[in-house]
């Protein structure tokens, strides 16, 4: 059987009124599913439209000839937080729907409203949660009723399947890298040849305005051995250069962790890395040990500077810290990139004020401001969180006082500087 698998292309940094950087990241989760259906003897292929930035309306081209289609509305890296705008992806499903009935539907959008996005796709049916033991489980059984973890339309009647059980990470395939054109990814602080690893799912914290929808409870990982072999094969073989390590939370294994930097250190390769860790996570040892390794820069949930806010999202950390963990990496010589929450229930315009003068304190080589987002299946989406205009007026004060201060301008270098003003223009384009 002939398999695509596709990524729709979204616009390149932002979409106008998201939040979503749109990063040129591969889609891993159709890697994972690609070498499933490869071990199953199918014939595969991975349509990354956004990474060959080819718009909905030339989809159908591509799909001739194949008789499953998988796209999907977020990829792995999308998970925790999916677009709102959609309507790249919508455009792509109705165009492919032109081309072949046998579409379906990958992603949080469809897992979080099965009824809604099978309504605006027409998808043969879309696939809740972890795709990549369903997709293959698809292309298996013809039997739609027979398959866990899916919803669809029977008869005009709306059909949901009951969920299946949690992916054994430790059971996934190498990711199909040799379907991935590895050149054409990158990350703008790391630079090329840029690929993302997964060491584990979900979290063992409950913050609330986390989206875990994809993830489920808990958290599983994969082996030390096959995330050692994956990294391997990924540089020595495809030439990869730079990676993040996608992990909700890189530090929640300490000793998965350690034994990953032991082995890159052992290996001795010229590879830059980052990941996402709690501030409260980190320590002088680990960030050295980080470093030695490659890690370059630390992803970190600082949230807000007002501890009354920190609490309300049940953050379970203190502002002294999140100071902490800034200084020790600075210390250490470990860029750090600070995410902050904006627009969150009960927080004043002096609140607001008091988070930018404690973002320009703390300090981060970058901050990225965000509104407060109540994804459907999170904790905050139950508190209905109204849209203040005002905060994006304040975002944009947020990005240009931290970005344009001169103390901050001085220390750019010119290649973080020249990638820097086309995402900084992006971003405040992007502010309604």
């Amino acid at each position: 059987m002939k398999i695509l698998l596709i990524k729709p292309s979204w616009p390149y940094p932002y979409s106008k009124g998201d939040y979503t950087y749109n990063r040129i990241w591969p889609p891993l989760s159709l890697a994972n599913c690609a070498a499933l259906l490869e071990k199953e003897g199918h014939k595969v292929k991975i349509l990354d439209a956004h990474a060959r930035r080819i718009v909905p309306e030339k989809i159908a081209g591509f799909i001739k000839g194949y008789d499953k289609v998988f796209i999907t509305s977020s990829s792995l890296d999308k998970w925790q937080c999916p677009n709102i705008d959609i309507n790249p992806f919508l455009e792509t499903a109705r165009y492919a729907k032109r081309v072949s009935e046998e579409v379906y539907i990958i992603g949080y959008h469809g897992t979080a409203e099965p009824q809604k996005i099978l309504r605006l796709t027409r998808a043969k049916a879309v696939i809740r949660g972890e795709p990549e033991y369903t997709v293959a489980e698809i292309c298996r059984n013809e039997d739609l009723f027979k398959i866990e973890g899916i919803s669809f339309v029977n008869n005009g009647n709306f059909i949901s399947t009951p969920q299946g059980p949690p992916i054994d990470l430790k059971a996934l395939p190498m990711p199909a890298y040799h379907l991935l054109d590895i050149n054409s990814y990158f990350y703008e602080i790391l630079g090329k040849n840029f690929a993302l690893f997964e060491i584990s799912r979900g979290c063992r914290f409950m913050c609330k305005f986390c989206n875990k929808v994809m993830y489920g409870k808990g958290l599983r990982l994969k082996s030390r051995e096959q995330i050692f072999k994956e990294v391997t094969q990924a540089i020595e073989k495809y030439n990869v250069r730079t990676a993040y390590f996608i992990d909700l939370d890189f530090l929640s294994d300490r000793e998965m962790a350690e034994g990953l930097c032991d082995y890159l250190i052992k290996k001795k390769y010229r590879f830059k890395w980052a990941c996402q860790t709690r501030p409260d996570l980190l320590d002088a040892e680990i960030i050295k040990k980080m470093k030695a390794a490659g890690c370059k820069i630390i992803h970190m949930g600082v949230e807000t500077g007002i501890q009354e806010l920190l609490n309300y999202v049940n953050k379970n950390i203190t502002v002294e810290k999140i100071e902490k963990a800034v200084q020790l990496c600075r210390e250490a010589g470990m860029e750090t990139l600070a995410f902050f929450l904006l627009g969150l229930p009960g927080e004043t315009s002096a609140d607001r004020e008091e988070m930018l003068k404690f973002a320009k304190n703390l300090n981060p080589n970058f901050a990225s401001f965000h509104r407060a987002t109540p994804y459907k299946g999170s904790d905050l989406y139950q508190d209905n969180i109204g849209r203040d205009e005002s905060v994006d007026k304040f975002i944009r004060k947020a990005l240009v006082e931290f970005y344009l201060r001169p103390s901050y301008l001085r220390k750019l270098n010119l290649s973080a500087g020249l990638y820097g003003f086309r995402l900084f223009c992006g971003r405040i384009g992007s502010l309604r």
